[in-house]
């Protein structure tokens, strides 16, 4: 009897899901667009590196152009630049196929965000993506992780404020624009 019950469960599961991922209609915040034009400080973009396994200390600089799709990585002691394609697009809003993981809060008291976590499928890789629940849609984290190669990129936002301050945070730097 065990068995059966088994293979009903499977075989129901099957049908219903027709191999597409579940989602929760339930409690599931809203899909929402991230803005198009912030300024905030993008940890592990720029800053001091060390290198595995010696432990060779540099500071890098990473420039992702969202237009072109290149990413620019500036060596800033030695002043080289190493210029590279976008394994994937960014995202700009949450998709349809996106699947809800789960919210939790950032803060405390009347000083707290709602962060909403989405597991993005595509060939190339898998996204998690953690967006604010307050309206404006914060990009708050973004942890890919690809497959070939096998590597993962990770990214926290601080210090958001909603427009562009200074426009020259674009420019690329001298030594980028013969970068191959």
């Amino acid at each position: 009897m065990f068995y059966y019950v088994v293979f009903a469960t499977v075989a129901i599961l099957t049908t219903v899901l027709n191999g597409k991922p579940t989602t929760s209609l339930k409690n599931e915040p809203e899909r929402c667009c991230i803005p198009t034009q912030f300024n905030s400080q993008l940890i592990g973009m720029k800053g001091v590196s060390f290198s595995v396994p010696d432990q060779q200390k540099s500071n890098i600089w990473i420039i992702e152009n969202m237009n072109d799709g290149q990413i620019y990585a500036i060596d800033e002691d030695a002043k080289k630049c190493y210029k590279s394609t976008m394994p994937i697009k960014p995202i700009h809003c949450i998709p349809d196929t996106a699947t809800y993981v789960h919210s939790f809060t950032y803060g405390y008291g009347d000083k707290k965000i709602i962060g909403d976590t989405w597991r993005i499928q595509n060939d190339e890789a898998v996204d998690y993506v953690t967006v604010s629940r307050d309206g404006r849609c914060i990009l708050l984290t973004d942890s890919t992780f690809f497959q070939n190669p096998a590597l993962v990129d990770a990214m926290t936002t601080t210090d958001f404020v909603p427009q562009i301050d200074d426009p020259s945070i674009f420019d690329i730097p001298p030594e980028c624009k013969n970068a191959i």
